[in-house]
């Protein structure tokens, strides 16, 4: 039964993808700062995200901005960090920090969480988080 609900879901994505992007069906730019303010409280206020959040500054407002911008434009949005900076390089943006594998899983783990709070359905958090798990684990370093 599962297997049948799991294709189910699948087929209803293709299907609303066909006419509307993720940005979109996520709720564009009011959708795409939900899950950025969510992950982002997750973040600070949950301790098992303590190895992410020491990567980061005090203040989060930069960085939520930023990413915002990149997830806008990844999903299909408008293009908000490429007009700001450029073509993001998210790698060498990265690079400073020792990401390790448990690191990559968090990240994954924070942002599957803050989807859930913020009422993604199912069948794209089901979409995204695998492109989301290989964006997390092209920037180990560990």
């Amino acid at each position: 039964m599962e297997d049948t609900a799991h294709q189910d879901r699948k087929d209803q994505l293709r299907a609303e993808l066909a006419e509307h992007t993720m940005y979109e069906l996520l709720g564009g730019e009011d959708g795409i700062r939900s899950i950025v303010d969510r992950f982002y409280g997750l973040m600070d206020r949950d301790e098992a995200y303590a190895p992410i959040r020491s990567m980061h500054q005090a203040d989060l407002s930069a960085i939520r901005q930023g990413l915002f911008e990149y997830l806008s434009g990844w999903l299909g949005g408008p293009q908000l960090f490429l007009e700001r900076k450029g073509s993001p390089c998210i790698a060498s943006a990265h690079a400073p920090f020792h990401i390790d594998a448990e690191g990559a899983r968090l990240w994954v783990r924070c942002m599957d969480a803050a989807m859930a709070e913020a009422g993604v359905p199912l069948r794209y958090a089901e979409a995204l988080l695998p492109a989301l798990a290989g964006m997390s684990n092209m920037l180990r370093s560990a």
